[in-house]
């Protein structure tokens, strides 16, 4: 190991042994366990990151004998394999993860430590999941359907060409860096905009989609354009290249394939520029930053973000009974065949700021939660006997609107 990784391990092991050492304190007096869980994160200033940490310090930890360990920024394999020494040395038992950074070794790491490691809410390749489906401290991975990432960008661009949105700018994020969740739905959007408004593609839309640059495009009579612009908000050429965008003309909808909430001040200086209301969309979460946007009215009394579709803080929920299944010794309740397991959740969408309004109460609601305490007991063995694998499945996929009114109406 070398002098920086050790260095990073010390850190993380001071920040590790502050966070929790007095809440423990204080849980600890009635003589009950308190079972201690790494949650590895790439960032906690981001607000994903935030709706999953927020539901499990402010609501697991008030329904189980648990207390969370949570990382700092993780953006390298040896960085997450770090976080898990330090945590073996204030006797955490598992880690749920929202990086995966090299799986094969890291899971490697956590069997050497005898800690168990599941993916929290990332959807894993073919590939990696066989390289790894064997080990048993490898829980397996709760994720996005991979095959509605297409679908998700369909389905956002139907909704601006039905409001008849004709000028768009569209933010595709790290599509040029090969993320390619962001890819797939700008994919989507470019040829459902071929197909309803004849956008004229003048490359395949999979090329388009990770363009490194601002490419123009529009419809052959000229009725629909469309500008792509790339690059993160945040620490690279996103706003600048949004800003060259908005420098070529009026804007009817910006559809972002991620965020949108932190350069709405920027959608707002080129509404007042051009005087007239922009579209929003975003392929995010349901955080409070689009919480408090949605509420908010821009100068034309419009919500600032019209259509968010995405991830919601309770969908991390299954991860953690999956979880708390293997450290009390039941493994065998997560999964049938004792390989790890790959399960999928799909998005929340919200088109009004009613709507969002209402969705975002059942993510952070104490008593009308979409996965409960109560739900999530049904499936941990200490709690109920008679859970089965096929019953974790069963509520780790039922994660609809739907299904989550009909757990709470029950």
């Amino acid at each position: 190991m070398n002098k920086k990784r050790n260095m990073w391990i010390g850190l993380v092991f001071l920040m590790v042994l502050f966070a929790g050492l007095t809440v423990q304190a204080e849980e600890n007096q009635d003589g009950s366990e308190n079972y201690k869980i790494g949650v590895a994160v790439y960032s906690q200033d981001s607000q994903e990151m935030m709706m999953f940490m927020n539901y499990y310090r402010d609501y697991i930890e008030a329904g189980f004998p648990v207390q969370f360990y949570f990382s700092n920024a993780i953006e390298t394999a040896e960085q997450e394999q770090a976080f898990i020494e330090a945590l073996k040395e204030v006797g955490a038992k598992g880690v749920i993860s929202f990086c995966g950074y090299e799986l094969a070794d890291t899971v490697k790491l956590c069997e050497e430590n005898e800690m168990y490691y599941i993916l929290g809410s990332t959807a894993i390749s073919d590939e990696v999941y066989e390289a790894v489906k064997g080990n048993p401290w490898f829980l397996g991975s709760i994720g996005p359907n991979p095959d509605s990432l297409y679908e998700v960008g369909c389905d956002m661009a139907e909704f601006f060409i039905e409001k008849d949105a004709r000028s768009f700018v569209i933010m595709t994020g790290a599509a040029s860096s090969g993320y390619v969740a962001h890819a797939t739905r700008v994919k989507g959007m470019l040829e459902t905009l071929e197909e309803k408004c004849g956008l004229v593609l003048e490359e395949e839309a999979d090329v388009l989609a990770v363009t490194t640059e601002n490419v123009t495009l529009s419809s052959e009579d000229g009725s629909v354009s469309v500008i792509l612009c790339p690059g993160a908000t945040e620490g690279g050429d996103g706003l600048a290249n949004l800003q060259e965008a908005f420098a070529k003309g009026n804007c009817d909808a910006l559809m972002s394939a991620f965020h949108a909430s932190t350069y709405l001040d920027k959608i707002a200086e080129k509404e007042a520029e051009q005087g007239s209301n922009i579209m929003v969309g975003a392929i995010d979460s349901f955080t409070e930053a689009n919480f408090e946007a949605i509420k908010a009215k821009d100068a034309f009394g419009n919500a600032s973000i019209d259509y968010v579709q995405g991830k919601y803080g309770s969908m991390a929920g299954p991860a953690f009974a999956m979880m708390y299944n293997a450290i009390t010794g039941h493994p065998e309740a997560n999964s049938e065949d004792g390989n790890a397991v790959r399960l999928y959740q799909e998005f929340w969408k919200a088109t009004s700021r009613e709507e969002y309004i209402e969705l975002y109460g059942y993510t952070t609601g104490i008593y009308e939660n979409a996965y409960s305490c109560e739900d999530l007991m049904q499936v941990i063995k200490v709690f109920n006997d008679d859970t089965t694998p096929e019953k974790l499945k069963e509520l780790t996929e039922a994660c609809t609107v739907e299904d989550v009114k009909a757990r709470i109406m029950g």
